[in-house]
């Protein structure tokens, strides 16, 4: 350790002596490494990052076309609640509106929120539990506009009502339709959408824009997620889902069409990412790439610093010094010069 020390404290006046070679050095290693750095943030939220709820590996979202076709992502209300109660695969299906923007009539004046109209089913499938008050469910559907009730986010939470727990039960106006405030979700709930945080969510028997969409099964705006009954494989429910479709094409041939469905991963704005995957897989690679050309560039230039003192290193051999020695101090100076304690 004493040898270890006096390595260090060396290395670090060599680094003194070499300003110019030691930014160099310093400024290539800081940025590769912080490319990289970079890049597995972004890959760990967008890719890797399971959602903060219970078993997300089970959640699936169906996706309508084949792969990468640009075909509709979504389905009507009616159809989404066929596929709720004629499916076997799943222990439940949810379905989620297109989030809009709305406006916050409260105790301190208009707010602009962003939020998402979503079955009353919602919270219970994904096993979240509330913050402070409760969370509504499918109990509370009774037909459109029977449910005027709203979850608020953590962020809304502190950043609009100042964290006041007397919030839950009273009535905000979001565009200028009553809502009664049931509670505010966790603070590390954040929906089912990587690139979209909901300021809050309403029922979708309530949505802002109007309940008409309910009965009309050519309005495809619904986007449907599932969790998988435990011990389901995806190529099964992949099945059942497709039955279903032709069942409904056959049933409603004015409005609904036999396009075959999979399952995806839930989070890339809708899409099944398989671009977006791609993408950050290979930024990835590129920047661990950058990282080896620039370790590898310095490499040949402490080679060549040490092949410049080839006498020294000589010397120190003839002092007694043996290989191993010589290694560590050449790794413990790094870009500086070492002095070491010999015995």
């Amino acid at each position: 350790m004493q040898d270890l020390l006096l390595d260090v404290r060396y290395s670090l006046r060599g680094l003194r002596k070499a300003p110019a070679f030691t930014l160099v050095a310093v400024l290539s290693i800081a940025l590769a490494i912080g490319a990289n750095g970079f890049v597995l943030a972004v890959l760990h939220t967008v890719v890797l990052r399971p959602f903060e709820v219970s078993d997300p590996q089970s959640l699936y979202q169906i996706r309508y076309g084949p792969r990468m076709s640009g075909s509709n992502i979504t389905t009507s209300y009616p159809a989404f609640q066929d596929l709720r109660l004629r499916n076997s695969t799943f222990n439940d299906l949810i379905g989620l509106w297109p989030y809009s923007k709305a406006i916050l009539g409260g105790r301190d004046g208009q707010v602009e929120l962003w939020g998402v109209a979503v079955s009353g089913n919602y919270f219970e499938a994904l096993r979240v539990q509330p913050q402070i008050g409760r969370l509504f469910h499918s109990a509370d559907e009774r037909g459109p506009n029977s449910a005027p009730q709203v979850v608020l986010s953590d962020d809304v939470y502190r950043r609009v009502f100042h964290a006041d727990p007397h919030v839950v039960g009273t009535t905000v106006r979001l565009d200028e339709q009553p809502f009664t405030v049931m509670g505010v979700a966790a603070a590390s709930f954040h929906g089912t959408e990587r690139f979209f945080w909901p300021d809050y969510w309403i029922p979708i028997v309530n949505n802002i824009g109007g309940a008409e969409y309910l009965h009309e099964r050519d309005q495809r705006a619904v986007t449907v997620i599932g969790r998988l009954k435990p011990g389901v494989a995806p190529q099964r429910a992949t099945e059942d889902l497709n039955a279903i479709v032709v069942q409904l094409a056959n049933e409603y041939p004015a409005t609904d069409e036999a396009v075959r469905v999979r399952l995806i991963r839930p989070g890339l704005m809708g899409d099944d990412g398989e671009g977006i995957r791609r993408f950050l897989y290979g930024v990835n690679v590129l920047a661990l790439l950058l990282l080896a050309a620039v370790s590898m560039n310095l490499a040949s230039a402490f080679g060549a610093r040490v092949a410049d003192r080839s006498r020294e290193l000589a010397l120190r051999v003839g002092l007694g010094a043996g290989p191993l020695r010589l290694v560590r101090q050449l790794l413990m100076e790094g870009i500086g010069r070492s002095r070491p304690r010999w015995r």
